[in-house]
């Protein structure tokens, strides 16, 4: 144990005495998040619909299946408040429109806001478009029919980002993004530079045991990613005015996992290349693009093709992304992101052991 900590010790050190490192993972996270920030958006064209039918005339039925029909929704139908509540907190609807009881009887007497519109806002870009494009089949419908009236009722119905502000969803995610490619690059290139300067069968030669080599690389990078998670956190309730509406703790135990699969990547390079440069080239060119396109962050995971849909999945930034908005905007119940947490608990898992075999494989 002893030289365990000796070991995690000379890391830090290491890691001090080189500034320019340093340097470039105290200041990428800020310049990345201060950047994207501001000018990131998103656009969608493709959403999951609850409806929510009080009243069951024929005439609801006919309005339900115009919205069933068009290739613009995803139709999940809802049958109490209860349901209505569990759709929008577990993400598994993006809206919700509420036919109000004896919706049919209050049109014919001439009345208006007969049905409601629930916006799940956590995504102002997604509840934008879903808005206009309810409105606009709703107004359609209705033309069809010979009435003009406004039917819908959207006032103050905007949940978890009322204001419609677009840094409530691309600065959160850009943490998953900034933690993937800091942690992976920085893991990948320590020990690629151990082998490239003959270091590395030092320690190979020296008390320690592979596993112990491994945590050992893995422990100060792990205490730097939650400096860069506390800052990114200060930066988006400070800079942007990002809530956190959930829990601290939970939302720094959820980031230390996702920390260390991003950590176990890096490893898992560094076993495969003998060269710093190698390492932080395929590090950056392995997760930037996938982590950035594919976790949801910019473009909707429903909007991609199915195969892309199941190759998301791979990659743990999808996972954490819609934990983090699990906790910092809806201040959901842990049970609603267990499934999220359990995909990045395997994704772990599995790249540690492959990093393991490899490890063991080469220096054994």
């Amino acid at each position: 144990m002893k030289h365990f900590k000796i070991f995690i010790w000379k890391e830090f050190l290491h890691i001090w005495r080189d500034k320019k490192t340093l340097l470039i993972i105290i200041l990428l996270p800020i310049i990345e998040v201060l950047l994207f920030g501001f000018v990131l958006t998103s656009e969608i064209n493709h959403v999951s619909l609850g409806i929510y039918d009080q009243d069951n005339s024929d005439w609801s039925g006919e309005l339900t299946r115009s919205f069933e029909n068009s290739r613009y929704f995803d139709l999940i139908r809802l049958y109490n408040e209860q349901d209505v509540e569990k759709a929008l907190r577990g993400n598994r609807v993006k809206a919700v429109l509420k036919i109000k009881p004896e919706a049919e009887k209050s049109l014919q007497m001439g009345e208006s806001g007969i049905m409601q519109l629930l916006l799940d806002a956590s995504d102002p870009n997604i509840a934008r478009t879903i808005e206009v494009y309810i409105m606009n089949m709703s107004s359609r419908f209705m033309k069809q029919a010979g009435n003009r009236k406004n039917l819908l009722d959207v006032q103050q119905l905007m949940y978890y980002n009322p204001d419609l502000k677009s840094v409530f969803k691309s600065v959160p995610g850009l943490m998953a993004v900034v933690l993937m490619l800091i942690c992976a690059m920085m893991t990948s290139v320590s020990l690629a530079r151990e082998k490239e300067t003959g270091t590395m069968d030092v320690l190979l030669i020296s008390p320690l045991k592979p596993g112990q080599i491994i945590i050992g690389k893995m422990v100060p990078y792990i205490a730097i990613s939650f400096v860069n998670i506390l800052m990114i956190i200060a930066l988006s309730v400070f800079v942007f005015g990002v809530p956190v509406r959930g829990s601290l703790v939970l939302l720094f135990l959820f980031s230390g996992f996702y920390v260390v699969c991003a950590l176990s990547f890096g490893l898992l390079v560094s076993t495969l290349v003998n060269t710093q440069q190698i390492a932080m080239m395929i590090s950056l060119a392995g997760l930037m693009l996938p982590t950035t396109l594919l976790s949801g962050l910019i473009y909707p995971i429903r909007n991609m093709p199915r195969w892309l849909q199941m190759l998301s999945g791979v990659f743990p930034a999808r996972w954490f992304v819609e934990t983090l908005g699990h906790v910092m905007l809806k201040d959901s119940p842990v049970y609603y992101f267990l499934q999220p947490l359990g995909y990045i608990l395997l994704i772990t898992v599995i790249l540690l052991l492959l990093a393991a075999r490899r490890f063991k494989v080469r220096y054994d």
